[in-house]
């Protein structure tokens, strides 16, 4: 049985790069679901997400039909549920926030209150240095750790921004590699 990853997409300009980790789980033969905010879709269309998945990107809490099929009447449990590795890609300041004090105003922070307990939860936070050196933003990111998140990042480097410093997602292969030993 192929392990299932759920990839949680938030607003940020490093979510383009959550294309190139996509496509590295789906060629390790992982299965991936999307889930992205509405924020996520302003960056990277759900579509691109769509055609290297095979599967349908989520991004709201409401289902848009009335099929009756479990993840379109509760899209905020399934596909969180049946996930082995959960991984926010990129984890925004508002996100880590949100994770951090149980929020699940969104599809993202939704979909991470339904985790089962032993699901791997991996975040990978991506903002500008003066927001990742924030005293609240680094609390919240000690506060997953503390909930039993794993962390990927910042790496130290140029922003797109044009500032440079701690704050830049880590690599898409290296992110990639953590999703993959947490479920193989």
């Amino acid at each position: 049985m192929k392990p299932k990853v759920l990839i949680g997409v938030t607003g940020g300009i490093a979510a383009y790069k959550a294309a190139d980790i996509v496509s590295q789980l789906v060629k390790a033969n992982v299965d991936v679901r999307v889930v992205m905010t509405e924020a996520a879709t302003r960056f990277v269309a759900p579509l691109t997400f769509a055609a290297l998945t095979q599967q349908k990107v989520i991004t709201s809490l409401f289902p848009d039909t009335s099929s009756g099929e479990k993840d379109v009447i509760y899209p905020h449990l399934y596909p969180a549920m049946e996930a082995d590795a959960f991984a926010v890609i990129p984890a925004t300041a508002d996100a880590m926030a949100k994770l951090a004090h149980g929020f699940g105003d969104d599809i993202v922070c939704c979909s991470a209150l339904s985790l089962k307990a032993d699901c791997k939860r991996i975040f990978c936070p991506a903002m500008n240095v003066q927001m990742w050196e924030q005293p609240i933003v680094r609390e919240n990111a000690k506060k997953l750790l503390q909930l039993g998140w794993h962390q990927i990042g910042p790496e130290k480097g140029r922003l797109a921004c044009g500032t440079y410093g701690y704050g830049r997602m880590s690599t898409p292969t290296a992110i990639a590699q953590v999703i993959l030993n947490s479920v193989l």
